[in-house]
């Protein structure tokens, strides 16, 4: 079992991830003042499973909050997405077969097209398989060098005119256009550049005779204090899981975090000065100590690289890692912290007993960030949605 509504007594036996509608729908409140204007569609980003979050219980909370629109990475999530019942419109961003076009259709989803050959097969496999138009939207490269169709100076003519020639197919049906960033956080000089090389294009495009349709560039850390970069519609992503999402402190500093990791102790023992820990004895006890074995490892997403770094909490006392983690435990000093047995719970990241433990700090440690943290917590954890 992946998730439940209710935390079941048999999620004390291993380990968690609570997952809390009240963060939700606070983060959703955070993004929408940060946005400004009601007229912005929100387009919340749920790809990779809600980064590590679990969609099954993540989307249907957005969608009661108001939500119409979504995005994925590929059509496997979003045809999973559209079989749990999801009714919001859902973009693919990621690259799909053409022949995969019926299944596009009947699940109703919108696809981005991203090269002239896709736009001209996608064309022909939508006619074959009839029907309505196949829904689209269009991707431009303004400066990520990923996908999409070139939009700097010396291509914005060829790509104005391969978009009017996609928005004259009859049997696609272009609904949008949009890039991506790809230093939001860090390069504002280049984030207007890649503002510009879109607008300039799709202004191109335009004058043309190109729709006007729903354009979009804007992730997390384009939101706050950049509305020229809110254009018709934002995609949230890390922010609505209460994730670090660039310098923008202020405008974040009321998120809370959607995920709390949980696990369990299993045995508290004292060893004496001396005593080697855990896999190759790469912690040494330096005074007699108690130790506590908690029942997550790297076969749970508990980075291997928090060895001897990282840490949990025991109803708010920090209790540092000891010795390498293994696959399905760890071990944790717990001498300063008083009462400690087995069968106690222990925090990971998130928010517990007053202490917010934030997964950008651990990944740190891991010289990575909170996405992958998020997204590594494995899927033998269970995910339950909480308040």
């Amino acid at each position: 079992m992946k998730y439940s509504e209710t935390k079941d007594p048999w999620y004390t036996k291993k380990t968690w991830a609570e997952i809390s509608q009240r963060a939700i729908l606070n983060n959703l409140e955070v993004i929408r003042r940060a946005i400004g204007d009601p007229k912005v569609f929100l387009a919340p980003v749920v790809k990779a499973d809600a980064y590590g979050h679990c969609a099954e219980l993540v989307v249907p909370v957005l969608e009661e909050a108001g939500v119409n629109h979504l995005c994925v990475a590929t059509v496997d999530e979003a045809i999973m997405l559209r079989q749990g019942g999801v009714r919001s419109d859902i973009l693919i961003f990621g690259t799909t077969k053409s022949e995969h076009v019926p299944y596009l259709k009947r699940y109703r989803l919108t696809q981005s097209l991203v090269t002239e050959h896709e736009i001209a097969s996608f064309a022909a496999a939508s006619q074959q398989c009839g029907g309505p138009p196949l829904k689209i939207h269009i991707k431009l490269d303004t400066g990520m060098t990923r996908l999409g169709l070139k939009a700097d100076e010396r291509h914005q003519k060829k790509t104005a005119e391969t978009m009017l020639w996609a928005s004259r197919e009859p049997h696609l049906q272009v609904e949008g256009v949009y890039s991506h960033l790809a230093s939001a956080d860090t390069d504002p000089e280049y984030s207007h550049l890649q503002l510009k090389r879109f607008n300039d294009t799709v202004q191109k495009a335009e004058q043309q005779g190109f729709p006007r349709v729903i354009r979009h560039l804007a992730s997390s850390s384009a939101i706050p204090e950049h509305r020229d970069f809110h254009l018709d519609m934002v995609r949230p992503g890390i922010v609505l899981y209460g994730g670090k999402a660039g310098p923008s402190e202020e405008a974040w500093q009321d998120l809370m975090p959607v995920m709390t990791v949980k696990s369990v102790i299993e045995q508290v023992s004292v060893v004496d000065k001396g005593t080697k820990v855990s896999y190759g004895g790469t912690w040494t006890a330096d005074v007699d100590s108690v130790l506590a074995v908690v029942n997550m490892g790297y076969g749970d997403g508990l980075s291997r690289l928090l060895s001897n770094r990282g840490h949990f909490y025991h109803k708010g006392k920090r209790a540092p890692i000891r010795g390498r983690v293994c696959m399905d435990r760890c071990i944790i000093d717990v001498t300063s912290i008083p009462d400690v047995k087995a069968g106690d719970e222990v925090m990971f990241f998130g928010q517990d007993h007053g202490v917010r433990q934030n997964a950008s700090e651990l990944a740190y440690l891991c010289q990575t960030i909170d996405y992958e943290l998020f997204c590594n917590i494995h899927e033998r954890v269970p995910r339950v949605r909480v308040d």
